[in-house]
């Protein structure tokens, strides 16, 4: 019996060290090799069949206890950085800011090559990558990812994650070209999306990926959800905040604007108490311009539909003339006050209506649209003055009698201002100036002819020395003046001469044209060209020179400019070969000669320079016009380079 307690007291130490170990190897956590070496060393000592059971079975629950005690261990790493990624994301102070840290996030607790975001924009059905982290080349912030295919849309479908383990390789997915080039030149297989939403909003999706074929763990994808559930909350949280600050910062200003609504109101109910007080008391424009332009601080004038100035006080800064019909186009639609530079405003006289006169207003300062009561103000104080002293029944009278002194010769600019004034309103469109003449025995005939016909279109005409003056609505002379030669001449059955001019929109626009268009009129008849129309325009260089400011920028630019800008855009010599073959008699083999390059280049040359200017070029009285503007092209460029290179006084 002592032998055989002997052996039994030695099983039970053997199966105590056998249990200890494996209570060790659970303890420190040892890897599974330590396993199979205990398992290797009790076989080759010898081990009983009972005794290998007995360690297989220990074997199995060591290594059960310790997956066990890893997973717990994972699963509390997991929650802490869960915890640290919700307080990182509080802290985050803007969209940006987040949305970088939720992509770094989850590609480092999901250990994968790449992370990034994809959100929905505003009317938008497809998602734009809004950030992303990790080594990519072409998936950039800004890819559009199409709704309609990917694995994206299976994770909007299904409002729930989708992922798979070899992305290009998967059937179950809807590919779509532009996604699978992306994933392709990236070198991705493994792919899980998770969407990011805030109860039934879907915001947008969170991918993770990596470039290894890889089965994901349901432990992985409840990860990633709940980083996705803390990003959305977390982007929506910063959202709130921002319309919140939107909506103070609205409301602070709508109280401050109120506030200075109320004062700027108190104080064009009194301006414009005083402006009508002057009005009543028979007082002149000028004196209702001085007081506006010191209530506002700054200048005030009147300009007519086209922006021709009529009158003003104090200073005004001058303003693109197209800037400013433009501003007047839409403060006449509007009814209301346009500004047209920082505190230069535009105010109808008469709103919606573009024939009227318009209040221009130089504050000086940028006054924002508080100023608009004082300058409506002004506005009808300065119309009021304006019908008292049209007179009613004896407009069309004054307008014509004044017309006749403009065309003729007036006595004095001071002494017809306040006519020209209620001239300018009277005409406010645009007005083409016609002289014309026809034969001296039907001259009682083509005067009345020439009257009606003024009047039919809502001009006038005034008769002076023998020809005919007509001022008449348009802003084409060349099509003005044709119409009337024609209807003219069939009215009278003899030829009809007109010269034409324009447009014009200001007293002392009509004027000049009035000048410039009989200066057409007897080009037209030296030239032998009765019966004929013609501008300055149609005269080449006659015209510029005829012209009231002779325009040799104009000029050139009008002949050869393409060419001009051809050389200085493409750094090429087409001018200086225009002027050459021109001298050369126009044989490009001498011209070649002058400029030492070979005849086909300046054929080659003048081609372009066909392109540039047209087919008709050559002819005679278009080499002529351009001979004229190489001239002029080649003296202004002389006196500018020697302007640039003006020495320095010692």
């Amino acid at each position: 019996m002592s032998g055989l307690d002997s052996r039994d007291e030695a099983d039970g130490e053997k199966q105590a060290e056998d249990a200890l170990a494996f209570l060790e190897f659970v303890a420190r956590t040892a890897p599974r090799a330590e396993y199979d070496q205990l398992m290797a060393r009790a076989e080759r000592e010898g081990a009983g069949e009972a005794r290998m059971r007995r360690l297989e079975r220990f074997s199995r629950l060591a290594l059960t206890a310790q997956s066990m005690i890893e997973y717990r261990r994972d699963r509390e790493a997991e929650l802490a950085s869960l915890v640290d990624a919700a307080h990182e994301f509080v802290g985050a102070r803007n969209d940006r800011e987040l949305l970088d840290s939720v992509t770094r996030r989850a590609r480092l607790l999901l250990k994968l090559d790449v992370a990034y975001i994809s959100l929905h924009k505003d009317g938008e059905d497809d998602t734009v990558v809004q950030s992303a982290d990790g080594a990519a080349d072409a998936l950039t912030v800004g890819f559009r990812v199409p709704c309609g295919g990917g694995l994206g849309s299976m994770v909007r479908a299904r409002r729930a994650p989708f992922w798979t383990s070899d992305y290009l390789a998967d059937p179950s997915i809807p590919h779509d070209d532009a996604i699978d080039d992306l994933v392709r030149a990236e070198g991705l297989r493994a792919i899980l999306g998770a969407p990011l939403r805030v109860g039934e909003e879907h915001m947008g999706v969170l991918y993770a990926a990596d470039r290894q074929v890889r089965h994901l763990t349901p432990n992985e994808v409840t990860l990633l959800c709940s980083l996705a559930d803390l990003a959305a909350a977390s982007l929506e949280r910063i959202r709130q905040i921002d319309r919140l600050r939107e909506d103070n910062g609205r409301l602070r200003e709508e109280a401050w604007e109120a506030r200075s609504a109320l004062a700027d109101t108190r104080r064009a109910t009194e301006l414009q108490s005083h402006l009508l007080a002057l009005v009543l008391n028979g007082r002149g424009l000028d004196a209702l311009l001085s007081t506006a332009a010191e209530a506002l601080g700054g200048g005030a004038g009147l300009c007519g539909p086209l922006g021709e100035p009529l009158a003003e006080h104090g200073q005004l800064r001058h303003v693109a003339r197209t800037d400013l019909r433009s501003a007047c186009r839409t403060a006449a639609d509007s009814g209301r006050p346009v500004p047209v530079q920082s505190g230069f405003w535009v105010v109808p006289l008469q709103p919606g209506s573009r024939d009227a006169g318009f209040l221009l207003a130089d504050l000086g300062r940028e006054a924002g649209h508080g100023a608009v009561p004082m300058l409506l103000a002004v506005s009808r104080a300065c119309a009021l003055h304006l019908r008292t002293q049209r007179g009613g029944a004896g407009k069309d009278l004054g307008c014509q009698e004044f017309f006749d002194d403009l065309v003729g010769a007036p006595p004095s600019a001071e002494l017809l201002r306040e006519r020209a004034l209620m001239f300018s309103l009277r005409f406010r469109r645009p007005h083409v100036v016609l002289v014309a003449s026809g034969p001296k025995r039907l001259g009682a005939l083509f005067e009345a002819h020439a009257s009606a016909y003024a009047q039919e279109r809502d001009g006038l005409c005034s008769v002076r020395d023998g020809s005919v003056t007509l001022l008449v609505p348009g802003d084409d002379p060349v099509t003005v003046g044709q119409a009337a030669t024609q209807e003219l001449s069939t009215l009278l059955g003899h030829p009809v001469t007109v010269g034409a001019a324009g447009p014009a929109g200001t007293v002392d626009a009509i004027a000049d044209a009035h000048r410039e268009a009989a200066q057409c009129l007897e080009t037209l008849r030296a030239l032998g060209g009765d019966g004929g129309t013609a501008c300055a325009s149609d005269l080449g260089f006659l015209g510029m020179l005829l012209a009231e400011e002779n325009d040799i920028p104009g000029y050139i630019d009008q002949t050869i400019g393409p060419v001009v800008d051809y050389d200085t855009h493409r750094f090429t010599d087409l001018i200086p070969t225009l002027r050459v073959y021109l001298e050369a008699g126009r044989s490009p083999t001498r011209a070649a000669e002058t400029l030492r390059v070979h005849p086909n280049t300046v054929s080659r040359r003048l081609e372009r320079i066909t392109q540039l200017l047209g087919e008709e070029w050559q002819n005679p009285e278009r080499v002529l016009d351009i001979q004229l503007a190489l001239r002029l092209y080649q003296v202004r460029s002389a006196l500018s380079a020697r302007r640039a290179f003006r020495p320095l006084p010692d």
